[in-house]
């Protein structure tokens, strides 16, 4: 596909795969949120570089990997990551820890759509205690709402904008682009934001 070299050269070397390791280790590393990969994802399954259904397994798969290396990590008290989330803890801890406690389900599902929220919740779980068989019980639950509500948003944006310029194939991926850079942009904001 000529209008989107890197990607779909990404995508037909690695395939699903590359969607597991992108998840468990670029996405660790870059302040990239998650959301903008998955809608991404779901704009890349609309061209059909990839079967939403296998790319959302995938991106799960690689969810709950990364969550439980953080719950054990955050219940064996590791350094490195009392570093990663120093800063968020505190604030998202002060505000949710009762609810946590209380209603872990529920406070899961909300935390989940909370952009850079969702990678803190395995710690909180650790620190509160949670056994790991509930924990990845709502979090599994948590990670399918989460997967499959910014995929599918993912593929409503293309099929918005195939319709509006069909006959503009460059210009629709330049839009996707240039939206996805400042929805980044404004998670971004969002975050900082919210932890000052």
């Amino acid at each position: 596909m000529e209008y989107l070299p890197d990607i779909s050269r990404y995508a037909s070397h690695f395939g699903y795969l590359g969607i597991f390791l992108f998840f468990i280790s670029v996405d660790q590393l870059t302040p990239l949120p998650e959301e903008i990969t998955l809608i991404t994802m779901g704009y890349l399954t609309a061209n059909h570089l990839f079967n939403p259904f296998i790319a959302g397994i995938s991106a799960i798969a690689a969810f709950i990997t990364v969550d439980t290396v953080y719950f054990f990590l955050a219940r064996s008290g590791n350094t490195f990551l009392e570093k990663k989330v120093k800063r968020k803890k505190h604030f998202i801890l002060n505000k949710y820890k009762k609810r946590l406690k209380e209603h872990f389900g529920i406070s899961l599902l909300i935390l989940c759509f909370i952009p850079r929220v969702r990678i803190l919740v395995p710690v909180f779980a650790a620190i509160t205690h949670l056994p790991y068989i509930k924990f990845l019980f709502f979090d599994v639950l948590g990670l399918i709402a989460f997967t499959t509500f910014y995929i599918s948003l993912g593929i409503i944006f293309h099929s918005g904008l195939h319709s509006q310029i069909a006959n503009l194939e460059n210009i629709q991926h330049i839009i996707f682009t240039i939206a996805m850079l400042f929805l980044s942009i404004l998670i971004i904001f969002f975050i900082r934001k919210t932890q000052q």
